[in-house]
């Protein structure tokens, strides 16, 4: 039986170094990848132009040999072969005897050395935390981000999977033995998880996946704390969209007989004594706060057209201290105002929203203290485009699970607060291009900080018109 050349074809269809030959060693095909190794203007003839002496004699002696030998061993059949440069390389080749003709695959070692550590470098150098695990789910290597975001240690054999997802919190039960069944006989397994991170809470993938080839698990960690913020974001900004227009209807429905009912608790007044005058004080009261209520969320709709102007931060600070001083007296709170900047700081905004921001944020650090307490305002220059604010106090400070939603509406600890102060506060930075956050201890106080685009004002130019 003679091999068809559509049966060689057939072999040759293949990205590794294979070529076929005759009983002779005369070569009648080979891959194109080792065609191109060997000779890149054309196909050599004969086996003995592309190996070394001693493997040619080897071969030659398997050619004359029992033509019922199947294949021969790698190991038996080692040298070098020459390729284009003129420069031999290390091989070793797979040689399969079929009737007259005989297919021979040639192993590189040079080449496996250089895809295993290019394989390993691209392990080790990749931007996602990167470990592999044996099949019982024990940790056998870490990359260099791996090992930099969670200080792995460097004898990681004894650790286990389930002991290092120990350390996060996740959103979901847990069961690791199923979780690493399911990498096995699924395409991989994933989980949501967050982690404590140089006291930032970042949420991370963890994907895994098992490798066929050699049966150990590949862990991959992709860090999404962006996009759950992004997400927050838009499930804030959609609590906003939604509060504003229940702000827009029941300024419509609420706002008309509530104006009533103020006209004539105003003339009732006049009218009653003793204890009635008392529940008609408590009534106009209520019905004021009512009106406050409802401005705080009518502020909360869609962004108004109002007045931008350019104006000194600082001296905007010193007036709305100059409000809040006579309360601060009152409740025995010591206001320490600090200005770290040379020169005036102008920001562009509506200083009259600004101004509500700064005494929301005030009011509130101030009811938060007790008698004795220290508000601190520091104004800081963050570059020559940003400037900073400061507010700190020494109050009851909050949670961290308090911290994720005070920004959000309706969220209050204090007592008769609506929720809408700070909902304000975050909008309104947001629309001139600012940031807001906030850290806090429990028992030792909270600091919120805001930051402003700064518009930069030639001074010399300024005091020359």
């Amino acid at each position: 039986m003679v091999m068809k050349m559509v049966d060689i074809d057939k072999y040759l269809e293949s990205s590794l170094n294979k070529l076929i030959i005759n009983k002779n060693g005369d070569i009648l095909g080979m891959t194109r990848t080792l065609k191109n190794m060997v000779n890149e203007k054309g196909m050599p003839s004969h086996i003995s132009e592309i190996f070394d002496e001693l493997l040619f004699e080897k071969i030659q002696v398997i050619l004359a040999s029992n033509p019922q030998i199947q294949t021969i061993i790698q190991d038996s059949l080692a040298g070098n072969l020459l390729i284009s440069n003129g420069h031999y390389v290390s091989c070793h080749i797979i040689y399969q005897m079929d009737i007259e003709r005989a297919i021979i695959t040639v192993n590189l070692y040079e080449q496996q050395k250089s895809l295993s550590q290019l394989y390993e470098n691209a392990f080790l150098s990749s931007s996602n935390p990167l470990a592999i695990m044996n099949e019982k789910g024990f940790f056998v290597s870490v990359n260099n981000e791996f090992n930099k975001i969670f200080h792995f240690p460097t004898s990681n054999n004894n650790i286990h999977l389930k002991t290092f997802l120990g350390n996060f919190q996740q959103a979901e039960s847990f069961n690791h033995t199923e979780f690493l069944l399911r990498a096995k006989n699924e395409a991989f397994s994933q989980i949501k998880v967050s982690y404590q991170l140089y006291g930032e809470t970042k949420y991370f993938n963890i994907i895994v996946k098992m490798d066929p080839k050699t049966e150990m698990f590949i862990l991959k960690i992709i860090d999404i704390t962006e996009h759950e913020h992004l997400f927050d974001l838009l499930a804030h900004s959609d609590q906003l969209s939604t509060t504003g227009e229940i702000a827009a209807s029941i300024a419509h429905e609420v706002r008309n007989p509530m104006t009533t009912l103020q006209g004539f608790l105003q003339l009732l007044e006049h009218e009653v004594t003793g204890n009635a005058h008392k529940y008609v004080t408590v009534i106009q009261e209520e019905v004021k706060r009512m009106n406050e209520i409802l401005n705080e969320m009518l502020s909360l709709s869609k962004p108004m057209v109002d007045e931008v102007t350019i104006f000194s931060l600082s001296v905007l600070m010193e007036e709305v201290l100059v409000l809040l001083r006579p309360k601060a007296l009152l409740d025995q709170i010591n206001i320490v105002n600090e200005v770290c900047v040379v020169e005036s700081v102008l920001i562009k905004a509506n200083p009259n929203r600004i101004k509500q921001v700064l005494v929301n944020l005030l009011k509130n650090a101030m009811e938060a203290m007790e008698p004795k307490g220290t508000l601190n305002v520091k104004i800081c220059e963050l570059t020559e485009n940003a400037v900073e604010v400061y507010i700190s106090d020494t109050g009851k400070g909050m949670s961290e699970k308090m911290m994720e939603k005070i920004f959000l509406p309706f969220v209050s600890e204090k007592e008769g607060g609506t929720g809408l102060g700070l909902p304000f506060v975050k909008k309104t930075m947001h629309e001139y291009g600012g940031t807001i956050s906030v850290t806090s201890e429990v028992g030792k106080g909270s600091v919120f900080k805001l930051s402003f685009p700064r518009i930069n004002v030639g001074v010399s130019k300024v005091e020359c018109s």
